[in-house]
């Protein structure tokens, strides 16, 4: 590689014409050469493994110059640092990793040129300049609109050299006013930078500016408060930037139309936020490009939080009375029990038809003994193969008893509903009505197909207005279902008793990763990456998961209710609308559905009913025939 950078250079030099001599040339030349290899060595440029160069003049004699220059330098830092890989008249291009790159312009048009084809090149260059005729100024400004924060522009006059950078944020100045200022001095004496710090830290704090970010109310998420904090898992993961990097939070709240239009695959609408409106947005973004060979209109920071989308049903139409008397057993075990009587039955028949006994009539006996009953002591059987079946009998029907009374209880008290479906495809199979978000539907028709075949219904309000309806149709025949993150159903949870009325289907759709957005290779990647791992490491946002929304194997009965958070959306309404309860409302809830109500108690209200009126009837017949 080096032979060939040493050709290339020969070849350069070859085209050149010769360089118009000073009598200072020679001395400020190596001036510079000298400051700039001990910013190359003793910077965090040294760090990098490979040094990119790249050269950009508007005439002959100025390149020149700079190959003269280079040169120079290459003599310096060649022994230490890896080969240069020397760029000439070319682009440069985006590179998402930590690299050093040096750039020798003549002027701020060549710099320009350099820059033409690339928006931006993030935090992650150190960036070392020097320019033949200097404008600090208006370098900086392409800087920071390039997002280059890690640059020093080597200024030379009769003099001195400086190294000049710019701070966006800063106590000494307003925000976001970029200027050149003096970061470190050589000292032509000791031919020694007089600091070894050449690219000091601006992000690490932003000296209360504001950062806009682009949002919309929503929680289990965000929402801002009266007293101006923020609580949901974002807001508080937001408060926590805020605090740690001393910058002040601005809001531009997205609209409706705005919020819709981030799923048009042409990303038009992020190009429209991060030029003028915001620096970084904040949402369950669904936007992918068309194209994957097609590069983002924007960037994300790393994922802070996996959200599950998953179907959240009513519960089915309850047992029907005479069902429940039956639920305690399986089906085999009450026919092995008819089973039972029948032969009995038949047996006491057979041994009446044989002996031709009818005082003690074992029918009646027998049925007395198998529903709880007592028999008279003259009623007992006398021999002792007589009584061991009786024993045998009544301790069998003792069993019997215990379990089903036992069986019932637990029933009424807990289980009054059918199974509710447990994977997607017995949602699909039972036939139920799939409730969207309007505009959702091509997402979730691309990730399951197979909705193409289901009635699929808009829903009206927001998927925390629409639980509350969901609710109240649990127990009807009505079988309907929503398609929503898990975190909504989570906070609804958190919030409302009544959501023991909905049931989970454990199986996700699909899994959606929540990030930052900011503009296209902006400097604010860094940031959010560094706090959303800080975050991370320290546990902050799985508390403030389990704070907000509970986990999906918790029991309803182990939740911890929380407060609902009202606030208004941008139509004015509010999510949970009717349905947030009062802590009274919660405890009347509550205590209704711990005491059975009559209907459940109405199969044995009309077995009674009816044996009484059969017994009403017979007694009517005996008193017309024995009359």
């Amino acid at each position: 590689m080096l032979l060939q950078l040493c050709c290339f250079l020969l070849c350069l030099l070859a085209e050149a014409e010769p360089a118009v001599e000073t009598p200072t040339t020679s001395s400020s030349s190596s001036l510079l050469s000298l400051a700039l290899s001990q910013v190359l060595l003793e910077s965090e440029m040294s760090q990098c493994k490979t040094l990119h160069v790249h050269l950009e003049s508007g005439t002959d004699n100025a390149t020149q110059q700079l190959l003269d220059l280079l040169t120079e330098v290459q003599r310096h830092v060649i022994s230490t640092l890896q080969p240069l890989s020397l760029s000439h008249q070319r682009s440069l291009p985006y590179r998402p990793y930590k690299h050093a790159v040096l750039l020798l312009v003549s002027d701020i048009q060549s710099l320009r040129r350099i820059y033409a084809a690339q928006r931006a090149t993030s935090n992650l260059s150190y960036t070392l300049v020097y320019m033949l005729q200097p404008q600090p100024t208006l370098a900086m400004q392409l800087f920071w609109q390039l997002s280059v924060l890690n640059v020093a522009l080597l200024n030379s006059s009769d003099d001195e050299l400086q190294l000049l950078s710019y701070f966006p944020f800063s106590a000494m100045h307003d925000c976001k006013q970029i200027r050149a200022q003096v970061v470190n001095s050589f000292d032509l004496r000791l031919q020694r930078w007089t600091s070894h710090q050449h690219f000091p830290a601006k992000l690490s704090n932003f000296f209360g500016c504001t950062l806009t970010c682009a949002t919309w109310p929503d929680m289990p998420y965000l929402v801002l408060q009266p007293d101006g904090t923020f609580v949901g898992i974002e807001g508080e993961l937001l408060q926590f930037m805020a605090n740690n990097l001393n910058f002040t939070v601005g809001l531009y709240w997205l609209s409706q139309e705005e919020v819709r239009d981030t799923f048009n695959e042409s990303g038009w609408i992020f190009d429209e936020i991060f030029g003028n409106k915001a620096e970084y947005a904040l949402g369950g973004f669904h936007y992918k490009p068309s194209n994957s060979s097609e590069e983002q209109p924007y960037s994300q920071s790393m994922y802070y939080f996996m959200s599950h989308i998953m179907l959240i049903t009513n519960l089915p139409s309850a047992y029907s009375t005479y069902e429940k008397l039956a639920f305690p057993f399986h089906p085999q075990l009450w026919l092995a029990i008819g089973l039972v009587l029948a032969l009995s039955f038949l047996l006491l028949w057979l041994h009446q038809r044989r002996y031709q006994r009818y005082s003690q009539h074992p029918y009646y006996q027998l049925l007395v003994l198998t529903i709880g009953g007592q028999l008279l002591p003259a009623e007992l059987p006398r021999r002792m193969h007589w009584r061991l079946l009786f024993v045998t009998w009544v301790m069998g029907t003792l069993v019997l008893r215990s379990a089903y009374q036992s069986g019932m209880y637990q029933m009424l008290r807990q289980d009054s509903q059918r199974n509710p479906p447990q994977t997607i495809a017995e949602v699909l199979a039972q036939s139920y009505t799939i409730q969207l978000v309007d505009g959702n539907a091509d997402r979730w028709l691309a990730s399951l197909p197979e909705l193409r075949t289901q009635q699929l219904r808009h829903l009206a309000a927001s998927e925390l207005q629409s639980f509350g309806q969901l609710a109240v149709s649990s127990g009807s025949n009505e079988r309907l279902a929503i398609i929503t993150p898990y975190e909504y159903f989570g906070y609804f949870r958190k919030v409302h008793a009544m959501s023991r009325r909905l049931h989970l289907v454990r199986e996700r759709i699909f899994t959606q990763q929540l990030s930052f957005n900011v503009r296209r290779h902006s400097h604010m990647v860094g940031v959010l990456n560094d706090q959303i791992m800080l975050a991370h490491s320290h546990g902050f946002l799985e508390h403030w998961t389990r704070q907000y929304v509970s986990a999906v194997d918790e029991r309803d009965e182990s939740i911890a209710r929380i407060t609902a958070v009202s606030y208004d959306t941008l139509d004015g309404l509010q999510p949970e609308g009717d349905a947030v309860d009062t802590p009274e409302q919660e405890r009347e809830q509550e205590k209704q559905l711990r005491v059975l109500a009559f209907n459940e108690l109405a199969a044995l209200f009309w077995l009674t009913l009816w044996a009484h009126l059969v017994a009403a009837f017979v007694f009517g017949l005996e008193l017309l025939i024995h009359k």
